[in-house]
């Protein structure tokens, strides 16, 4: 019996880490890559109007 429960206690805890892991990398993939390419395209937004206010 105890083979058996420290056996099922590490598979729950391997697919606990991996539901984690998979919700971890949902969230950076829905919600902070979005963030990163809008904050991108804003900067490069002001160097182009920065470069249209220098050039003659």
């Amino acid at each position: 019996m105890n083979r058996t429960f420290i056996k099922g206690f590490l598979a729950g805890n391997a697919l606990l880490l991996a539901g984690i892991t998979a919700a971890a990398i949902g969230v950076k993939a829905k919600v902070i890559n979005p963030i990163k390419k809008k904050e991108e395209k804003i900067e490069m937004g002001r160097k182009r109007a920065a470069r249209k206010r220098i050039a003659p």
